[in-house]
């Protein structure tokens, strides 16, 4: 029973290294704690119900957020919404009971722990369209280990981080080896200060000026039919007063009518904005009609739509948020509850040959909201691209750590490809991150305002552009491989 708690507790401690509290040494600790609780187990069955435990307090936890969404704004009875929350973070947890399991079939040992762990996360990342939440190298962007990023991306942070906190407790065992141990600690410091010194991007022109728009406006009233004049009302008095030369950033869906109904509007204020050299970029709903009927976008469009060229730029979101942008299954489930039913929740995924878009001059790399979270998706479409622009409606999640760890895990994107990210929000966190990950400038959340700041155009490939995660899923099950073949007796 003490080991249990303890798993339960280590899960606990994980998100508090996260932002908004940002305690990372916790994350060291938390991960450590779990892999004494590991090698303390008697059986593979007791091991994996420890995995769960640790699972459920990291997840009951660090995802708690998501009931406001239903509550708040999907209608939800919080009676309903919080056992809907806590049956979420218990699937969840049945990743981490997958590699405790496995962990403690291959010999529990820091190596094969490392390994599972990371292997899992990945997993995690993309079954069922996947989850990439909280994994734990997010929580090291502003620590030493940052220059990792680039080499190995959050899937490095990630790896080094369980290595180290497995390694340690291994170390500190009793009368067992501890050569290997040893080992992954030195090759994870020396990779460490040796990263500190490398640099694979390089300026490509001069810096832009740019103008993040944050409107602000209250997610319960976002979406009624009576503000939809009040809201173009607020977005163009906002842009008015931009001087000439700045790119122009509206958030995600700012105006919630399609492009095809606004088609007069949005070209217009693209208009006024390029007889003041300046460039336009806005998140807006999309409707296509084809042969097999109507479909619906969620989409982000730089304007005027149509280039010299005659290509239209506009980039369909591809990573949809099920529940929130489509409904599994929804002619069996649309219309048992009102949450079934949000606003835009009938979207199809955009192709992955979509082109990037262009703006002043520049080639931006374009992501809608969720889906800068897949680190393999942002590094593929970051080649070629002068900078990154990701824009979000956290709204939905209220006061809650949802929108600040949203925040963080999009600092990752810049850090691993060496590309600053043009962050634009309806009501926060609108910012500018540099190719270091670092916030250059931000707005307060819930204000209504105009952001005004500049990027650096780079080029260059990081070597996690170039590989992605495979080279650390193959570290991967070689350290599971080396920690079978080493694998140790689980202390008594």
């Amino acid at each position: 029973m003490r080991d249990r708690l303890l798993a339960l507790i280590a899960g606990l401690l994980f998100p508090l290294a996260f932002a908004p509290y940002d305690l990372w040494p916790l994350l060291l600790v938390s991960i450590g704690a779990s892999f004494w609780s590991l090698r303390h187990a008697p059986s593979a069955r007791e091991a994996m119900l420890r995995g769960w435990l640790y699972g459920l307090g990291l997840f009951g936890f660090g995802v708690s957020w998501v009931h406001v969404s239903m509550h708040d704004y999907g209608y939800m009875p919080l009676w309903m919404a919080i056992p809907f929350t806590a049956v979420f973070a218990a699937f969840l947890a049945l990743f981490n009971s997958l590699a405790f399991y496995a962990s403690w079939r291959l010999g529990r040992s820091a190596l094969a722990f490392a390994g599972c762990w990371l292997l899992i996360d990945w997993f995690r990342g993309w079954f069922l369209t996947g989850f990439p939440w909280l994994y734990a190298g997010y929580a090291l962007i502003d620590t030493p280990f940052s220059p990792l990023a680039p080499l190995g991306g959050v899937w490095l942070l990630t790896l080094s981080a369980v290595l180290l906190s497995a390694a340690t407790v291994e170390c500190a065992q009793a009368g067992r080896p501890r050569w290997t141990a040893t080992a992954s600690i030195l090759v994870i410091l020396v990779l460490t200060t040796v990263s500190h010194a490398l640099s694979f991007t390089r300026p490509a022109g001069p810096n832009q000026k740019v103008a993040l728009v944050q409107g602000n406006i209250p997610q319960d009233l976002k979406w009624q039919l009576s503000m939809r004049e009040r809201t173009r009302e607020i977005y163009q008095d906002l842009t008015a007063g931009i001087p000439a030369g700045h790119l122009v950033i509206w958030p995600e869906s700012a105006l919630t009518e399609f492009y095809q109904t606004l088609t007069d509007f949005v070209e217009q204020e693209g208009q006024l904005l390029a007889d003041r050299n300046s460039g336009f970029i806005t998140g807006i709903p999309w409707r296509t009609l084809g042969d097999t009927g109507v479909t619906y976008h969620n989409s982000i469009a730089s304007i005027p739509l149509t280039d010299d060229a005659g290509q239209e730029r506009v980039y369909h979101k591809q990573k949809l948020v099920p529940f929130g942008e489509y409904v599994p299954m929804q002619s069996l489930i649309r219309g048992l509850i009102p949450f079934f039913d949000l606003p835009m929740s009938g979207f199809t995924a955009g192709s992955p040959e979509q082109p990037n878009l262009s703006a002043l001059g520049h080639t931006i790399a374009p992501f809608i909201c969720y889906e800068i979270l897949y680190p393999e998706l942002v590094a593929q479409r970051s080649h070629g691209a002068d900078a990154l622009i990701t824009i979000s409606n956290d709204a939905w999640f209220g006061t809650s750590a949802g929108p600040l760890q949203h925040f963080q895990m999009a600092r990752m994107r810049a850090l691993e490809t060496g590309r600053w990210l043009l962050r634009g929000t309806n009501n926060g966190v609108t910012a500018v991150i540099d190719h270091h990950g670092k916030v250059v400038d931000e707005l307060p959340q819930f204000t209504r305002d105009v952001l005004y700041s500049h990027y650096q155009p780079r080029t260059g490939v990081t070597p996690f552009m170039a590989t992605g995660v495979w080279p650390w899923l193959l570290v991967s099950g070689l350290l599971i491989l080396a920690g079978w073949a080493l694998r140790m007796k689980s202390p008594t």
